[in-house]
């Protein structure tokens, strides 16, 4: 049943990142599903009417104003259909290159804004089982809320869903959010605007290759599961958290990248958010975005891992005494207000400053079921929008990490030895360990 508000602006943030939206920079987080068995049809078109069509985004479009002078709007889909938003394809040749192709080529359709902006494909001819591909745009909500919605599909849903273990919340009072209660708090309203400056006088990226002018092709990759225990362990031997390790194991990743193509291995900072959801704010698809980003600089001009993983956990520990997080997520609540071309030129000259979306979060510890069948392994991918060209994303489900990599053809053509190079950047930890 729908709600009684049949129109409704955008939050400011929302809206701010549906204007991040264009032919070259789609602004969409891509979740792919692997199952053991195939999916049952039935079953599974009940689970999405049950626990995403009582979500009235899912039967929303956004509408926009005349030459963007006003903000856009939820407005209700006058002929929702879900077939509309649901289909299927069966793959001739399994395997991980034949959902590969398939994936790339679904992350490469534009997005029809005439409906509400989300997608699923089931994909059958996965090995023994099917594949399910869910596409949702930014503009809905963030990572961490769009992947706690899409796991309560499961049979028995688990909202575990989060950022990873080096934290990642804020403390807020109780229905204000994050924002609204530091506007209120006369220190934190000091460290915000000192956050702010710090972040308008950081200066750009370096020109290497991540800031090479995307073309608009997308690419995608993602590893094989990882054991989390062994990450785990390394992080026990190096004294860091599990964030820690995977990060500069991607910092090393990187580092290699550029050195097999010719190209010196220069420190550049990675855009991470963190989720600044207050604990008790539910995630149930009309919080939308409530999420900050803080740069972080990657020391690719260093070789030893564990001098990279000190440096890493030093950066990262001055970050997080700041408030840079809650600032950036104060300048998209005020893009989102702001006439169009500002809204652009400003998220362009913060893109700028970095070369690398990276997002972290932990899923359930526990296989969860979808329609009867067993979610094997799971991974997803964030957007690189603005004029970037390459995004990260990691996650943990069921005792293993996936990470998976979405680059621009012009700026990775080969994300898939962007995989290789992680590979072998985790075996070199092993063998400091």
């Amino acid at each position: 049943m729908l709600t009684r508000h049949r129109r409704e602006w955008l939050s400011p943030v929302d809206a701010s990142w549906f204007r991040m939206e264009n032919r070259r920079d789609p602004a969409d987080v891509v979740v792919l599903m692997l199952f053991d068995e195939p999916l049952d049809d039935g079953r599974l078109r009940a689970a999405v009417e049950e626990h995403l069509l009582t979500k009235p985004r899912f039967r929303r479009r956004v509408v926009d104003s005349w030459l963007a002078l006003a903000p856009p709007r939820w407005e209700d889909e006058s002929d929702f259909s879900l077939d509309a938003h649901f289909r299927r394809h069966r793959l001739v040749h399994g395997g991980d290159e034949a959902l590969a192709g398939l994936v790339s080529d679904i992350v490469n359709e534009p997005i029809d804004f005439r409906r509400s902006p989300w997608s699923l494909v089931v994909v059958d001819g996965v090995g023994n089982g099917s594949a399910l591909v869910a596409r949702v745009h930014h503009c809905m909500g963030d990572g961490f809320a769009l992947l706690d919605i899409l796991l309560s599909l499961a049979d028995a849903p688990k909202r575990s869903a989060g950022p990873p273990d080096s934290g990642g919340r804020q403390p807020a009072a109780k229905g204000q959010g994050w924002w609204g209660w530091s506007m209120t708090n006369a220190r934190v309203l000091r460290e915000l605007t000192t956050a702010l400056w710090q972040l308008v006088a950081l200066p750009f990226d370096p020109p290497t290759r991540l800031r090479n002018m995307p073309s608009g092709e997308r690419r995608i990759a993602w590893s094989e599961p990882v054991p989390l225990e062994r990450v785990k362990e390394l992080a026990r031997a190096h004294d860091a958290t599990v964030n820690d390790v995977l990060m500069a194991a991607l910092a090393g990743a990187c580092r290699r990248y550029m050195l097999q193509h010719g190209e010196r291995p220069t420190p550049f900072r990675a855009i991470v958010p963190v989720n600044l959801r207050p604990p008790d704010e539910r995630t149930d698809g009309e919080a939308g975005n409530w999420f900050g980003l803080i740069f972080l600089e990657l020391p690719l001009d260093v070789s030893p891992p564990a001098v990279r993983l000190a440096r890493l956990q030093q950066a990262m520990g001055r970050i997080k005494q700041s408030k840079q997080a809650a600032a950036t997520l104060g300048i998209l609540a005020a893009l989102g207000r702001s006439p169009l071309f500002v809204d652009r030129l400003v998220q362009g000259i913060f893109a700028r400053k970095g070369s690398m979306v990276v997002t972290n979060l932990r899923g359930p510890a526990d296989a969860l079921c979808v329609a009867g069948s067993r979610l094997r392994e799971m991974c997803f991918w964030v957007p690189h929008p603005c004029g970037l060209g390459c995004g990260a994303s990691i996650l943990s489900y069921a005792g293993s990490v996936r990470v998976a990599f979405r680059t621009d053809a012009a700026v990775i053509p080969d994300p898939e030895a962007l995989v290789r190079c992680l590979r072998d950047e985790l075996a070199t930890f092993d063998a400091v360990d």
